[in-house]
C-alpha cells in the first residue's frame, strides 16, 4: 500500500497538485465482523499468541480478525417526544478500526494515513507521521480528539500553526 500511495503522490505532484493552504486531520471508524471468543481465546489474543485450536485449524484462522479491538464512540441522545434533550450521552460500543487521514484543505486529496485498532488514541496518531511537511501552509485543523499538550508542543515544534478544535466550556454556549 505504500509504494502504491507513493506512485499516487508523484503523479499528483507531475500534474502540478502542489499541497497547499494547510490540511485536515479526521479519523473514521471502520467497522470489522464481531468475534465470537471463548475467554481463553480473548486472553491469548491480547497476549499477542495465538490460540492453540486455531492453529490446529488453519480455516479457522482465516475467519479470525484478530488486530480489531473493541472502542465506545460516544453520540448526543436524541430529542424526546416532549421536546427535550436528554442530559447523557449515548455511548455504543463498536468493533474495528480507525482509519486517521490527513487531507490537503485545497484540493482535498489524502495526504497521509495511518490505521490503527478501535481502541488506540486518536490524539497520539498525529505525532505518528500523519502531518504533511510539504504542505506549503502550516495550519492544521482537527477535531477536539487531537488536542493535547504534547501534540500542541510537538506542532509548535515542528513549525506548525495549530487550529485544532477546543472543547465546550461546560455549562457555557459556544
Amino acid at each position: 500500500v505504500d509504494s502504491l500511495f507513493n506512485r499516487f503522490d508523484a503523479t499528483l505532484r507531475s500534474a502540478g497538485y502542489l499541497p497547499m493552504s494547510g490540511q485536515i486531520l479526521d479519523v473514521t471508524l471502520v467497522a470489522a465482523p464481531k468475534q465470537r471468543n471463548t475467554n481463553a481465546e480473548k486472553a491469548d489474543i491480547r497476549a499477542g499468541r495465538i490460540p492453540q485450536d486455531w492453529q490446529d485449524k488453519p480455516s479457522k484462522l482465516s475467519h479470525k480478525d484478530r488486530h480489531a479491538r473493541w472502542t465506545l464512540k460516544f453520540t448526543k441522545a436524541k430529542r424526546q417526544d416532549d421536546g427535550t434533550i436528554p442530559a447523557t450521552d449515548l455511548a455504543i460500543p463498536f468493533f474495528g478500526y480507525k482509519s486517521h487521514v490527513s487531507i490537503d484543505r485545497k484540493f482535498r486529496f489524502i495526504r497521509k494515513w495511518k490505521t490503527m485498532d478501535a481502541a488506540a488514541s486518536d490524539g497520539t496518531r498525529l505525532r505518528e507521521g500523519l502531518l504533511d511537511k510539504t504542505n506549503t501552509a502550516s495550519t492544521v485543523w482537527a477535531d477536539t480528539a487531537y488536542r493535547s499538550k504534547a501534540n500542541e508542543d510537538f506542532m509548535d515544534k515542528e513549525g506548525f500553526v495549530s487550529k485544532v478544535h477546543r472543547k465546550k466550556p461546560h455549562l457555557k454556549p459556544m
